[in-house]
């Protein structure tokens, strides 16, 4: 949450528009009577676009095209589900003292890239070892790269920003 109008973040780094964990990880509570047993937990990792393909999974509905979301529903069940073998990726554009500038975090397993503004270089934490995130690994780590090139590969894949306008002349950016 937003720490200036009391918010805790417990033991997590930073608040909203953040991308360390204080300000990207959230909690979530789930309910089905019968089904998901009250007081269970888990430390599984999903995000907003995984709970389209686990409602689908709970009603028996097939998904007829590719999503990027995944279904968790073995693990509000309670039942065994393996760890992903995904990349997952934030993004933020908003702000208006960012300058309509991105800002962006990867992560895969326990290590996540970190550029918390756009101003700030990028920075690699291992989240099992350091979830508070306040001792970045050297730049030569192994996984720094491996994020790094999976980021730039996934914001080359996203495409344009919707509100600019291309082809941009490249002699002269100002004339569209």
């Amino acid at each position: 949450g937003q720490l200036n109008v009391g918010a805790n973040n417990g033991p997590l780094r930073a608040g909203k528009q953040d991308m360390y964990e204080g300000g990207i990880r959230v909690s979530t509570g789930a309910a089905w009577p019968g089904k998901i047993k009250p007081g269970s937990k888990s430390d599984r990792v999903a995000l907003t676009m995984d709970l389209f393909p686990t409602i689908c999974d709970a009603a028996g509905a097939k998904i007829k095209h590719e999503i990027d979301g995944r279904t968790i529903l073995p693990t509000l069940l309670g039942k065994p589900q393996p760890d992903e073998d995904r990349f997952l990726f934030w993004v933020r554009r908003e702000g208006g003292h960012y300058g309509g500038r991105a800002y962006y975090a990867a992560r895969y397993g326990d290590y996540k890239l970190v550029q918390n503004t756009p101003f700030e270089s990028l920075e690699i934490y291992n989240l099992k070892e350091d979830p508070k995130e306040e001792n970045p690994l050297e730049k030569k780590h192994k996984m720094y790269n491996i994020l790094f090139t999976a980021l730039r590969s996934h914001i080359t894949k996203s495409g344009a920003v919707p509100w600019q306008k291309f082809p941009v002349n490249l002699e002269n950016p100002l004339t569209h």
